[in-house]
């Protein structure tokens, strides 16, 4: 039996943000790239210590759950490899613009 979709419910997840979503609407509500940024770098810290606390437990005995250790060992790793990549990228970013302006 053939599934079909109703294109009034699928379209506006296609379309991306809305018209309002846009940037100097996101600058008049007081979060910028810098706040965005210490964000990621706060949850990148937080995976990074419930990995390292799944890990005690396990080690330790109080836990037996290896499945969700090596899941929160996992999504730490992502998580750091992902703010790692942002921070080459940004890097590399501002070099060219200091390239551009020199």
């Amino acid at each position: 039996m053939p599934i079909s979709l109703d294109p009034s419910v699928v379209t506006p997840q296609l379309r991306g943000p809305a018209p309002s979503a846009t940037a100097p609407e996101t600058e008049s509500r007081g979060v910028g790239f810098g706040e965005r940024l210490a964000d990621a770098v706060r949850a990148t810290d937080q995976q990074q210590k419930q990995a390292e606390a799944a890990t005690t437990a396990l080690a330790e005995g109080r836990s037996d759950d290896l499945h969700g250790t090596m899941i929160a060992l996992q999504r730490a790793d992502v998580s750091l490899r992902l703010a790692a990549n942002v921070r080459s990228r940004a890097l590399e970013a501002y070099r060219e613009v200091m390239r551009m302006g020199g």
